[in-house]
């Protein structure tokens, strides 16, 4: 392992004190916009936090944060624009601190405090061409009076201004420890919007779930953003349990546990079929003795969960006249609402919706298959009784807008990066042994993430794409932190 780094000193105490004091003022103050008010002083508040904080040097706290921050918080860290009278201007929180740690970050570069050290791959030159391949697609949308200016900007950030954070993992996450403690960090943090599933189920729905109204009978008890927060923390858990890196094996199973919960409460079904699907990558790509172990965990998992279920059935049975009864009918009659209705589609007007959406984007797709429609554009779905502009970016699935928007040149070059980064991935991270069970939970996160975005619009909604990006740039160091070993080991 290579001596800690003395270019990210994000762990040592001094800065350790720093991190935690700006997580307090920041939870305090991202808590007033989301319970309160977008009041722009606390807006202004943010912003001279960040630059408190962050500048001039300390760049490495701003992934921390990044973090912590739009897992707890989401949309409120994410997407909460500074409001003057009636006018909203979209620098958000969470912009406010990628633009300090990246002046940070040059700040220690020009004073040499940071060693820039720049070794550039298939990966990233795909992902800056696929940048300016979008960047020239804004300037198309300037001069398309069809375009709406505004959502396609909205797109370009989207594309173009998140997937920077990549480029900042990758200089900055150098070392064994710096991943280990970032994927810690990830971890805890989804432990701790568990609270957030708690007070959803005492006060009998969840909080922010208006944003994601459901298309069928139900409650979610369990925003989809935090859902889909747990179902990434929980794969990362997975992994690590099935190589034993969990100190205490039955603590990191009631997490998991309550994670499992929150998913089903939530209500997102796709988020149901995310998850199968990302516990059978996982497995594939996991060595033969560790499948052994995940074979041990589910068979004891599995008894739990029968038996858990057989007793609250019993007793709903017992006490058929209580509260607690009804509740529990009503629930497992919406829950299975819910799973039914990813067969019959026809009957789900939120599918149907998807489908008329997802045909009427083809049409015209269409008419331009090599260069897409390109950004700011909407299609109008006509059912016949009911007619309505769509934005073609919001048609819930990523990469089929993708491929409207962009045509086949950008969704090519998409596709490219994400193969180039699977291929990086699979010749390194086998290489490390301490290592491997962090890369696995990575991987499989990032096939995770583009599972669900055949459903939803997620790499068009920053408080989801951040962190396909995190994890992307993660589970890049893999090659970076080798390479860095060796060259130390010479």
């Amino acid at each position: 392992m290579l001596p800690n780094n003395k270019n990210n000193p994000l762990f040592e105490k001094r800065e350790s004190k720093i991190l935690l004091l700006g997580y307090l003022y920041f939870i305090l103050l991202i808590g007033a916009f989301a319970f309160y008010s977008s009041s722009p002083l606390i807006w202004l508040a943010v912003f001279a936090l960040s630059l408190i904080l962050i500048l001039p040097n300390h760049y490495y706290l701003g992934l921390p944060l990044i973090i912590v921050l739009t897992i707890l918080f989401e949309r409120f860290f994410t997407l909460q624009g500074l409001v003057i009278d009636r006018s909203v201007f979209k620098l958000y929180p969470l912009d406010i601190v990628m633009i300090a740690s990246f002046l940070a970050l040059a700040i220690s570069i020009k004073t040499k405090e940071f060693k820039l050290k720049l070794k550039f791959g298939w990966p990233e030159w795909l992902l800056i061409g696929f940048m300016l391949l979008v960047s020239a697609y804004l300037v198309r949308a300037v001069f398309d009076i069809n375009a709406d200016l505004a959502v396609a900007f909205s797109s370009f950030k989207n594309y173009v201004w998140y997937p920077l954070i990549y480029f900042f993992i990758i200089l900055t996450v150098r070392t064994e420890k710096d991943l280990k403690k970032t994927v810690h960090l990830i971890l805890i943090s989804g432990a701790f919007i568990i609270a957030f599933l708690l007070i959803g189920l005492a006060r009998g729905g969840g909080l922010w779930t208006e944003y994601t109204p459901l298309s069928t009978s139900g409650t979610r008890y369990l925003a989809g953003t935090h859902a889909f927060y747990m179902s990434l923390c929980l794969i990362l858990g997975v992994s690590l349990l099935a190589f034993k890196r969990l100190s205490s094996v039955g603590f990191a199973s009631l997490i998991g546990g309550f994670w499992i919960i929150g998913i089903v409460a939530s209500l997102m079904r796709h988020l149901w079929l995310d998850i199968a699907f990302s516990f059978v990558l996982l497995f594939l790509m996991l060595p033969k003795e560790n499948k052994k172990e995940i074979y041990k965990y589910a068979n004891k998992a599995g008894l739990i969960i029968i038996s858990s279920l057989a007793i609250i059935t019993t007793a709903a049975g017992l006490f058929y006249l209580t509260n607690f009864s009804e509740n529990f009918r009503n629930q497992t009659d919406n829950l299975l609402t819910r799973a039914t209705s990813l067969i019959n589609l026809g009957e789900d007007t939120s599918a149907t919706w998807r489908l008329q959406l997802w045909y009427d984007a083809k049409e015209s797709w269409d008419k331009n298959p090599v260069f897409g429609v390109g950004l700011g554009k909407s299609v109008l779905i006509d059912t016949g009784d009911w007619q309505n502009f769509e934005e073609i970016r919001n048609m819930h699935n990523s990469l089929l807008a993708l491929l409207v928007q962009l045509g086949a040149v950008g969704f090519s070059i998409f596709f490219a990066l994400i193969l180039a980064s699977g291929l990086s991935a699979w010749k390194w991270i086998y290489r490390h042994k301490e290592l491997l069970p962090y890369y696995l939970g990575l991987a499989a996160g990032c096939a995770t993430f583009l599972f669900a975005s055949l459903f939803q619009p997620y790499l068009e909604t920053n408080l989801m794409a951040i962190f396909f990006w995190i994890f992307l740039g993660l589970l890049r160091t893999s090659a970076i932190i080798k390479e860095d070993e060796n060259t130390a080991n010479q």
